[in-house]
């Protein structure tokens, strides 16, 4: 199994609470044939939090999606039973169905929607429509049922491959949110790159937060000797 890199920039809290909230993506990566799996979790603070929605999305990437009219879109064939951990699929989802664990293949919620920022057929196909390849900007997808199981949290420490989001605490809590499947061992932050927000309800005090997370390319030690040069010239200039 090769080791897909995650570079996980800061999570920006928008609103937050003490207790609370969203830490930043976790990411865990593997390869399986031809293909590399990247799931995405939303990190929490407790046990007890519950995911709201994903929003304002932002992704270069191009992702495989598999044959036919319930699998070439971003929503989750959760229904049939087809949208486990390890298909060649890729989708979105809100959690996982009747908030099975994260230690072994679960499927994902039926509650799962998406919002208008899907456009076309990316989220409900027609039998003509082609495969949903790319992310729509800013496009994303919330729970039906704020109060569902599918949407708490569980344990991701033992998460395979797996980097936390720098800028915050490490999240021993999460909520499964995306599967994304890529043709060939691509790495994040090189070859795509993936940037969200993310609201959650805290399950102690109540209180959602909202804050952003990205993975995103680090330059090379040369482009970052540059910047510090460049920088440092910027701040020659001001005197």
């Amino acid at each position: 199994m090769k080791t897909v890199l995650f570079v996980a920039a800061a999570a920006s809290a928008v609103v937050a609470s003490a207790d609370a909230g969203f830490l930043g993506f976790v990411a865990s990566s593997r390869t399986v044939g031809a293909y590399t799996v990247v799931d995405v979790f939303a990190g929490v603070q407790n046990a007890s939090d519950k995911f709201l929605n994903v929003y304002n999305t932002t992704s270069n990437g191009t992702f495989y999606q598999a044959a036919g009219l319930a699998n070439k879109t971003w929503k989750p064939d959760a229904a049939n039973f087809n949208s486990t951990r390890t298909s060649i699929d890729s989708f979105m989802t809100a959690g996982t169905y009747s908030g099975g664990a994260y230690g072994g293949v679960y499927y994902a919620s039926t509650n799962t929607n998406g919002d208008p920022n899907f456009t076309g057929t990316s989220w409900n196909a027609s039998p003509a429509s082609a495969a949903a390849t790319t992310i729509p900007a800013l496009a994303g997808w919330y729970t039906g049922d704020p109060f569902s199981i599918d949407n708490t949290a569980e344990s991701i420490v033992g998460l395979s491959n797996r980097i936390n989001a720098t800028g915050g605490s490490a999240a021993n809590f999460g909520i499964w949110c995306a599967h994304l499947v890529l043709t060939g061992n691509q790495l994040i932050g090189t070859d795509f790159t993936f940037s969200a927000f993310t609201s959650i309800k805290d399950g102690v005090s109540g209180a959602v937060s909202q804050a952003s997370s990205s993975f995103q390319p680090v330059p090379a030690p040369g482009a970052l000797a540059l910047l510090g040069l460049a920088g440092f010239a910027a701040r020659r200039r001001r005197a």
